[in-house]
C-alpha cells in the first residue's frame, strides 16, 4: 500500500503492473479455503475473510506489543510517499498479491496488485518510507527485496520491517521441547524451506541483510508478542488475548496448504494434529510468545555506500 501524501508528481504505471481485474479475482479453492489467483502458488496462505480476520487480530496484537507505535524510524513530519509492502487488508501505494483491500480508502491511498519480488514500476528515489509487517512466508529473497527498496527510496529515506520468528519461546521453560506447539513450528519451517522460504526471521539477520544492501544507521528493536493472557503488564495481556484468538481461529489457514502441499500430510491428519496444538495454546500454564522485531535503516545521502 502506498500513499502520495501531497498528491503531486504522479507517475504512470508500467505495463507490468496488474490492476484489479477478473483474472486476479478468479480465486482458487482448496480444502474449503480461498487462495489468490495472481502468481498462483507464490503465497501458501488463504486470502478469504477468515484469514483476513486472523491478520487483523495479529496486526492488532503486534501494535499493542509495540506500544501503539506504527513505526520507529525517525522519519519526521514531512512524509510525502509511503509504500506499505504486502499491505494485506490495508490500513500509502499498497502492494499485495491478493485484491482484498477495503473498497473505501482515503483519497491519497492507492492499492496495487503486484509481486514485490518482480521489478517495481515505481520511479527511482521515490518513497520516503517503505514498510513491511509480517512478510515471512511471502518473501523468498530478502536481500533482493532490500536492494530494490534502496533503489526506490529517496536519499535519507527509511526501510522499516516488523517481523516475527515462528519459533515459539518461553522464558520459564513452560513449553516442553516435545510439545505440539514446538512440533508445529518445526513443521511450518520445514514446509517453508521446501519452497525456498524461511519463517525463522531474527532482527540480527534483517539488520545484516539491510547493511549488505547498502542501508546505514540500522537499528533493531526486540519485542515479545505473547500468546495468551499470561503477562502481568496490562497492554501485553491484551496483546496476548488477540494473539491467542488469532492462532485458535486462524491456525488452520496457516497450516493446511503448507502441510498438505509440501509435507505430504492428509487433511484429516492435519486437523487432528491442530487439535493438540490448540489445546496447548489454551493451556494457561504455558507462557509462550513470538520473538518479534522492528528493524529500520536509512538510505545514505549522495549515494554513499550504494553500489
Amino acid at each position: 500500500m502506498a500513499a502520495d501524501i501531497q498528491n503531486e508528481d504522479q507517475y504512470e504505471e508500467g505495463s507490468y503492473t496488474t490492476s484489479i481485474a477478473s483474472s486476479i479475482t478468479d480465486y482458487k479453492y482448496e480444502h474449503g479455503r480461498r487462495y489468490h489467483a495472481y502468481q498462483e502458488g507464490r503465497y501458501a496462505l488463504p486470502n478469504d475473510e477468515d484469514e483476513q480476520n486472523r491478520m487483523d487480530l495479529q496486526y492488532h496484537a503486534m501494535r499493542l506489543a509495540f506500544h501503539d507505535k506504527p513505526f520507529f524510524a525517525p522519519v519526521g513530519d514531512n512524509l510525502k510517499r509511503v509504500l506499505d509492502a504486502g499491505t494485506g487488508t490495508g490500513t500509502v501505494y499498497g502492494i499485495d498479491l491478493s485484491p482484498i483491500q477495503p473498497r473505501w480508502s482515503a483519497p491519497n491511498v492507492k492499492y496495487q496488485v503486484d509481486d514485490l519480488e518482480q521489478s517495481w514500476t515505481f520511479p527511482l528515489s521515490y518513497f520516503d518510507l517503505v514498510h513491511t509487517r509480517i512478510m515471512l512466508g511471502s518473501l523468498r529473497d530478502w536481500p533482493q527485496f532490500f536492494a530494490q527498496v534502496l533503489k526506490h527510496l529517496r536519499p535519507d529515506g527509511y526501510i522499516e520491517c516488523h517481523e516475527l520468528d515462528v519459533n515459539a519461546q518461553t522464558d520459564d521453560n513452560s513449553l516442553p521441547a516435545d510439545s505440539a506447539i514446538t512440533a508445529w513450528c518445526h513443521n511450518q519451517e520445514e514446509a517453508a524451506q521446501k519452497v525456498g522460504m524461511s519463517l525463522r526471521i531474527t532482527g540480527d539477520k534483517l539488520k545484516t541483510q539491510m547493511q549488505e544492501a547498502g542501508f546505514v544507521d540500522v537499528v533493531v528493536k526486540e519485542f515479545k508478542m505473547p500468546i495468551g493472557q499470561w503477562p502481568k503488564d496490562k497492554t501485553l495481556r491484551e496483546a496476548g488475548a488477540f494473539g491467542l484468538v488469532a492462532m485458535l481461529e486462524g491456525i488452520g489457514g496457516l497450516t493446511m496448504a503448507f502441510w498438505t502441499r509440501f509435507l505430504g500430510w492428509k487433511a484429516e491428519a492435519v486437523e487432528a494434529e491442530l487439535v493438540k496444538v490448540k489445546r496447548e495454546f489454551r493451556n494457561k500454564a504455558i507462557h509462550a510468545y513470538w520473538p518479534t522485531y522492528a528493524v529500520y535503516g536509512r538510505k545514505p545521502k549522495g549515494g554513499e555506500g550504494v553500489q
